[in-house]
């Protein structure tokens, strides 16, 4: 329910932005349907936890971290520009976002016989849904009869949308060229801040003694986009 209101209220705010820059000046904004690819780099920035071995070899603290991978996935966008001066442009973006969250677990006791003790890990692959929005500044330079090139920074939120997902706030970078008709664009986005993963901030173990492992990342993503006007 959350989730299904959660697109409702995008798509709503989607249409209130069109009919807005109807209303207001049709010649002012121009709206763009972008897609493309990304790579999400996860950075470990904080992590601790603790371990109580009772019986010899104690497990390095390798054996007990969660790695998590950087992966590949895509979004796609309406993005919109609107001029506030001669090179100054307000933007907005709503869309659809996709994060492939692949993580490795520290190792666990799986199982014993007495003489013979089993050790072992998980591999998480997962594809999470975000809904995303951003509002930005771009400065516009002009090249040839109707291109521009916009360098600018964004300031947005994911909301997220799968079981044991993770929304977060980012603020992007990025450089766009648009055309009447098409969008290209480059862009970098980061978190301000340390953010929480379910399944991969937080894991308990059993190496010759109960342990815990906790972490905090940074998630900076890459993204390339080709777009076309409509």
């Amino acid at each position: 329910m959350k989730r299904a209101f959660t697109v409702i209220a995008l798509l709503g705010a989607l249409g209130g932005f069109a009919h807005s820059a109807t209303a207001q000046d049709s010649s002012k904004w121009s709206f763009y349907f972008e897609a493309g690819p990304k790579i999400s780099d996860f950075r470990t920035t904080s992590y601790g936890g603790s371990y109580f071995p009772t019986a010899q070899p104690a497990f390095p603290e390798t054996d007990r971290r969660v790695t998590v991978r950087n992966t590949f996935s895509g979004f796609m966008n309406v993005k919109g520009f609107r001029p506030l001066s001669e090179h100054l442009l307000l933007s907005g973006t709503v869309g659809l976002d996709m994060q492939h969250l692949n993580y490795r677990t520290g190792y666990t006791q799986t199982g014993s016989n007495g003489i013979v003790t089993a050790f072992g890990n998980d591999h998480i692959s997962r594809l999470l849904t975000r809904a995303r929005a951003d509002f930005g500044l771009h400065y516009a330079v002009r090249v040839g009869q109707s291109g521009r090139l916009l360098p600018g920074v964004s300031i947005g939120q994911m909301v997220n949308l799968s079981k044991d997902g993770y929304s977060y706030t980012f603020i992007q970078p990025g450089l766009y060229f648009t055309t009447d008709r098409l969008l290209l664009g480059a862009t970098v986005s980061d978190t301000p801040y340390n953010v929480l993963i379910p399944g991969a901030s937080h894991f308990e173990g059993d190496l010759n003694g109960r342990y815990s492992y906790d972490a905090e990342y940074r998630i900076r993503e890459f993204q390339l986009s080709v777009g076309a006007k409509f």
